[in-house]
């Protein structure tokens, strides 16, 4: 049996913060690329984030112990705190070397604050609610993460990026407030140590969390490369950054209406590997089109990344609900080392695009995501899959 301990109020706690978090990351995430490319182009933005994300995975690594050291919630204050004073550094610096070092931090420090609400938050979930609890948890995130793009489009067309910067500034003010109220009795000290190589057979012995690791690398192998370089390319083919605001805008939307409900189908009727499956092959056929698309129409480009998303939500919820079902709050060895597929595929997109670069135009990199996201679909393929609480009762 897993250790749980359901608390439906700090559930809701950690979605709220994570609103507000994924409101703030989509502000600056979309632009971010833009950001880097003034100081060396486009073809070379990959080199940022190699840095940022090897930093991150480094940071992972080494989450376990700090936890171990200090607790949950002082790991999230001091993520934020270091967010914060960020923040308010880049607020009065012009694009340079030194901001962009600062940015890279900031980079590191957000990616561990998520890390460590997912730990917070599977203390207070239960296995068999897994599903429901995610997909709520994530839909209330991504409806936060809903107007950010436009948003942030039009702020930096108005106050350029200390703009940006400065409302960041206030919005991890406000989280980092909530935090400290609404965490405070949560930061018992884990006295547990797991050393890197104990998980990493941990996760090798277990099949199933092997495969959703591959899974869950290949999602984030997609955010990579589309956050990085859909706006670059969309700038480059003449779009405005009003026009791709409102291109993001409708893109994300399947983000705050499907997950909920692909969360209670799977603990209920399915289990998540069908639903898996289905959610890879949509995300698959829409990237292979954007590779052939050639055309100027908004609505064109809104509605196939409009269906990139479905899938992709779908992968999100699907990835998580599986994964939390293998494991318990007391696992945040695992949780750590299961979040490093977003360093991991920030890394290797860095290097496989500044090697394609040499070669290939950009529109390249869609059909190497592909590639990524076909492979995914034989590891679905072989998931165990979950007994919903249909398939338990029969």
């Amino acid at each position: 049996m897993h250790n749980e301990h359901f608390n439906r109020k700090k559930v809701w706690l950690v979605s709220f913060v994570a609103f507000i978090l994924g409101f703030l990351d989509a502000f600056l995430v979309y632009i971010l690329s833009s950001y880097f490319s003034q100081l060396t182009g486009n073809d070379n933005v990959g080199i940022f984030y190699l840095i940022a994300y090897s930093g991150v995975l480094f940071s992972l690594f080494y989450l376990q112990p700090l936890i171990r050291a200090i607790g949950k919630a002082r790991a999230l204050y001091l993520c934020l705190g270091i967010t914060i004073l960020a923040s308010v550094l880049l607020t009065r610096l012009e694009v340079s070397w030194l901001a962009v070092g600062l940015v890279l931090i900031f980079i590191v420090a957000t990616n561990v604050i998520w890390v460590v609400l997912d730990i917070l938050l599977e203390g207070f979930s239960k296995d068999r609610l897994s599903g429901r609890i995610r997909g709520l948890h994530l839909t209330i995130m991504n409806t936060g993460l809903l107007a950010a793009p436009f948003l942030s489009t039009l702020a930096l067309e108005r106050f350029h990026y200390e703009g940006i910067f400065f409302i960041l500034v206030i919005g991890y003010i406000f989280v980092f407030l909530v935090a400290l109220i609404g965490f405070r009795n949560d930061n018992a000290v884990v006295q547990e140590k797991m050393r890197l190589w104990q998980t990493l057979r941990k996760m090798m012995r277990e099949k199933n969390l092997s495969r959703i690791y591959f899974i869950s690398f290949a999602m984030e192998f997609f955010y990579a490369m589309m956050i990085v370089y859909m706006p670059l390319y969309l700038l480059s083919i003449g779009f405005s950054w009003h026009d791709i605001g409102i291109i993001f805008t409708v893109m994300l939307i399947p983000f705050v209406i499907l997950q909920y409900p692909l969360g209670i189908l799977a603990d209920r009727r399915f289990g998540e590997k069908e639903l898996l499956f289905g959610s890879i092959s949509i995300v698959f056929v829409a990237t292979s089109i954007i590779g052939f698309l050639d055309t100027g129409s908004l609505w064109i480009w809104g509605t196939v990344l409009f269906f990139t998303r479905i899938g992709i939500a779908g992968i999100e919820i699907l990835r998580d609900s599986y994964f939390y079902k293998q494991i318990d709050g007391d696992g945040m060895d695992v949780i750590a080392f299961f979040r490093t597929t977003r360093p991991m595929a920030n890394i290797l997109g860095a290097i496989l695009s500044a090697l394609i670069f040499v070669i290939f135009p950009l529109k390249s990199v869609f059909f190497l995501v592909a590639l990524i996201l076909f492979a995914s679909l034989f590891t679905a393929f072989r998931l165990e899959d979950t007994k919903s609480e249909r398939e338990a009762l029969s």
